[in-house]
């Protein structure tokens, strides 16, 4: 199935209840037709869910496709680095918390 930007363009301009319901139909169809294990069809349709989530969460698409853009970067990273450790390390965006000890209450 080729993609027509024209025909898409128009279609979310005149119904977009009806553009929406066709890009989620053709998102399925499309990752069903490439996942070739059971393993391959849940990481893309999380995938495919992180992206509907960004999309929800932003107010503008620019901002969206910012998001979208890093997460998608993230993957290239990973899948460029032959070392998995250097890929973690890259990825993490937070430091780990500080535990503090709570002191012994003694009654």
């Amino acid at each position: 199935m080729a993609f027509n930007f024209d025909e898409w363009a128009t279609l979310a301009k005149q119904d977009c209840i009806a553009f929406e319901q066709k890009r989620v139909a053709t998102l399925q169809q499309f990752i069903k037709a490439h996942a070739k294990t059971s393993d391959d069809l849940r990481r893309l349709n999380g995938l495919q869910f992180r992206v509907d989530m960004i999309r929800r969460k932003h107010k503008t698409p620019l901002a969206a496709c910012i998001e979208m853009s890093k997460l998608l970067m993230d993957y290239v990273y990973q899948l460029s680095d032959p070392d998995l450790s250097l890929a973690a390390k890259r990825n993490k965006r937070r430091t780990p918390a500080k535990l503090l000890p709570f002191p012994d209450i003694k009654k």
